[in-house]
Formats: structure tokens, C-alpha cells, sequence
């Protein structure tokens, strides 16, 4: 496992709330989000980052396709957008009309769907719940009930199902049928109290599990049995989510957020929101990837 002095900063980008961070391995690039600034970025090969969408609306998950398009959400819509035009098109209209509702974290499952969990925001947070999406305009309400929807992630063989939800500091496990529906949903592990809220996760090549805990300043790894196996200690303390990538995939690259930090906390921590990397030691596995 890695030493915490192997954690660096790759791209200084000061988002507001970095998400969603993608590896395209055909393109050796990084894309991420800033939500509130409604922002997708491109972390490049030569290490330089570059914006290349920029929305009025808040931008929450963000998948690849089977295209090199990229999936993505703006509040309650879901659009497609090809990086290199910047054309973009939209899939689904706004499922929900309130202004204190968005898409949060999402990905694509393995028969090549989007699925994506809608939040609420402002003085009265009503329970979220998961979407899947399809390229023929199909959508559907697969889990409710869920405090605030967060990380996604599916086993190597499709068959079993990851999902956070931040606020019960829990990440649920559940088998994932055909059709796309989870069934015999459990509690996996629940995250130690002190330690802020769970958020993304990431799935390694041996079936642990890697988790940023918001307002914890580390990630945890909990091996496929549940158990705490490692914890990696961040140099600021809002990690959002993360992903592998790199050569071979062996990088774990991590996303980080300032948003509502105090005045005296950005002077602790000015790289706050920056994007991070470290090698774990395990590789990580290929994300699923839309089907247009």
C-alpha cells in the first residue's frame, strides 16, 4: 500500500467542487467536473488542464461513451457531448423542476446504461433516489429512498452493485440483474463516525473498494469482505471522488473541493479543490462506458 508521501498534486485548479473524474484510456486524458461552476475539464498528457464545456446549469456526473462522447448531467437533465465540436444533445428533459434538485454522482452500468443518483439541496432535503438512462430516451426509478445519493461503482463482473449514500455514512452493496434493476440491496460497511461523510468510490482489480471521505482528508480501502484495509491520509480535507487511470490503470486520481470552507481554512489549505494522485500498489479496472 502506498505511503501518504506518494500523494501529489497533478493540476492546480482550485474547483469549487471537483466530481466525477474520468479516465480515457484511448485518449490518455482526465476528464472532471466542477458542479457549481458548471464546468467540465480536461486534465491533458503534458499536464495541463483545459475547460471544454462551460454551463449555466450545475453539472454533477460525468461517463464516457462507447464514442469517445462524453455523458453528462445539468441539474435534472441528461445531455451527450462530443469534446472536440462542443456540440451537445440532450437525452433526457429535467425529471424533476425544483430548484433545490440536481443529479449528483453517476456511471454507466455494464450493459451500457447511465445511472445517476438525484439529490436535494437547500432547507429541506427530501430523500434522493438512483435513474438509469438509455440512448432511447428510457428512464427509470431503480432505488429510493436514499438521504443523499453519491458513488457508484459495479464489480468486475457486473453482477454485484456499489452505491453510497453520504449522509447515513454508509455504502450499500446489491445484486445487479440484467434488466437493470438492484436486488437484495445490503449495508457493505458503514464509514467511522469523525471521519466526515463517504463520497465517490473506485473498485481496485482485487475487488476493494477505495472511498474519499468529505471532510475526513483521506480516502479508506475496505477489501471485498468489508474490512478496513488501508487508509491514505489527503493534504486538504474535502476529497469528492476518484478513479483510476494512467498506465495500466495504476493511478488513483482524486478530486477535491473549497466549497463552503471559512476564510481561515483556505488559508490552511490554499490547494484545496486541486486535483491528486498517488499509485495504490493495485491497478484498478476499466469504467463501463455508454452505448449511443
Amino acid at each position: 500500500m502506498p505511503d501518504d508521501d506518494d500523494m501529489h498534486r497533478v493540476a492546480e485548479v482550485r474547483a469549487e467542487l471537483g466530481e466525477s473524474p474520468v479516465w480515457d484510456e484511448r485518449k490518455g486524458v482526465l476528464y472532471f467536473v466542477d458542479i457549481t461552476r458548471g464546468k467540465i475539464h480536461v486534465l491533458l498528457q503534458n499536464g495541463d488542464t483545459e475547460t471544454v464545456y462551460q454551463s449555466a446549469a450545475r453539472i454533477g456526473a460525468l461517463a464516457l461513451t462507447d464514442k469517445g462522447n462524453l455523458i453528462f448531467t445539468e441539474d435534472t437533465c441528461v445531455a451527450l457531448l462530443k469534446p472536440r465540436s462542443g456540440e451537445v444533445s440532450y437525452i433526457s428533459p429535467a425529471i424533476h423542476d425544483s430548484t433545490g434538485s440536481r443529479f449528483n454522482d453517476g456511471a454507466c452500468d455494464p450493459q451500457g446504461r447511465f445511472v445517476t443518483g438525484l439529490m436535494y439541496e437547500g432547507p429541506v432535503r427530501y430523500p434522493g433516489a438512483l435513474y438509469r438512462f438509455t440512448c432511447s430516451n428510457e428512464t427509470l426509478l431503480i432505488q429510493q429512498d436514499i438521504a443523499l445519493p453519491n458513488g457508484l461503482a459495479w464489480s468486475e463482473d457486473g453482477n454485484t452493485f456499489y452505491f453510497v449514500d453520504s449522509i447515513a455514512c454508509s455504502i450499500f452493496q446489491a445484486s445487479y440483474t440484467a434488466e437493470g434493476i438492484p436486488e437484495n440491496v445490503r449495508l457493505f460497511i458503514r464509514t467511522p463516525t469523525g471521519l466526515g461523510r463517504p463520497d465517490g468510490i473506485a473498485l481496485d482489480r482485487e475487488g476493494g473498494l477505495w472511498v474519499c471521505q468529505f471532510n475526513g482528508g483521506c480516502l479508506l480501502r475496505y477489501d471485498r469482505n468489508g474490512c478496513l484495509s488501508d487508509r491514505v491520509v489527503m493534504p486538504v480535507p474535502r476529497p469528492t471522488s476518484c478513479c483510476f487511470g494512467g498506465e495500466n490503470l495504476e493511478t488513483l486520481f482524486i478530486t477535491t473541493a473549497r466549497f463552503a470552507m471559512s476564510e481561515q481554512e483556505l488559508i490552511q489549505y490554499p490547494d484545496a479543490g486541486d486535483l491528486y494522485a498517488f499509485k495504490p500498489g493495485i491497478a484498478g479496472n476499466s469504467k463501463y462506458s455508454f452505448k449511443e
